[in-house]
């Protein structure tokens, strides 16, 4: 009886696996096969061609990569010296801060570009770049949950008290003791201001900025191959980068290993 119980939970477990796979995995199918396949069932690689020939489409991805940079360089320069210093100074207040960090999810995409829109400097109004710090409220609830959580996984305070017995101070903390620690949950917090950044709409759409995602849905409206053609090279391409990621985190594990061995 419990050899049947534990086969019914494996295979209940494969089950639900399977059926997760498939739930991501059909739709890039049939974005891929309605991308490359013409009238005769026949697979070619035009529409990708075409989706890069459209000029407004390439400036549009190099700008809208540019701002992912920007915005994961910001975050981060903002958001590891606040999240180190709330372990350290004041950890009562991580859970008022964590509640602060949801509004982005409660208030309307719509209700914050407006709000942005009119409580922006005039300077930042004439220039793309100011969705950077959208961007940066945008990814905030996530961020904020990856540096806290990796932070969460190592004696913060013990690291701290040992740098200040020996003389360190607050950058020397941040960049050669606490950084090298946490570098998993900065690069989960990297690759999910590069998912969001290359998939957000609202705001670049309300604040009438052309990014990837608005000329891409502008642009699928004439030729909706070519359209779907590049957005499945994106999806792509973000999954990609999460391997180089993976693949990074892995490798400063190892290099931390054999340092301490």
């Amino acid at each position: 009886m419990a050899k049947l119980t534990v086969y019914a939970r494996q295979s209940m477990l494969l089950l639900a696996l399977v059926i997760g796979v498939l739930f991501f995995l059909l739709p890039i199918y049939a974005s891929t096969v309605f991308a490359l396949q013409d009238v005769d069932g026949n697979y070619s690689l035009d529409p990708i061609g075409r989706a890069f020939q459209n000029e407004e489409i390439t400036k549009s991805l190099l700008l809208t990569l540019r701002i992912s940079v920007f915005t994961v360089i910001l975050t981060l320069l903002v958001l590891i010296p606040t999240v180190a210093w709330l372990h350290i100074v004041v950890p009562s207040a991580r859970k008022f801060v964590e509640f602060l960090s949801l509004l982005p999810l409660v208030i309307p995409p719509i209700v914050q570009g407006v709000g942005f829109l009119y409580s922006m400097p005039n300077f930042l109004k004439s220039t793309p770049y100011a969705l950077v710090f959208a961007y940066m409220i945008l990814a905030l609830p996530f961020t904020y949950r990856a540096l806290d959580a990796s932070f969460s996984t190592i004696d913060v305070r013990t690291l701290y008290e040992a740098s200040l017995t020996l003389g360190a101070k607050w950058r020397t903390l941040i960049f050669r003791i606490l950084i090298p620690n946490v570098r998993t949950g900065i690069f989960a917090a990297t690759f999910l201001i590069l998912a969001l950044v290359l998939g957000e709409f609202a705001y670049a759409s309300l604040l009438l900025w052309d990014t990837f995602p608005t000329v891409l849905a502008v642009a699928g409206m004439a030729d909706a191959s070519a359209a779907v053609a590049l957005s499945v090279l994106s999806l792509l391409g973000v999954w990609l980068a999460l391997n180089v990621i993976n693949l990074l985190n892995k490798s400063n594990r190892a290099i931390v290993n054999v340092g301490v061995r």
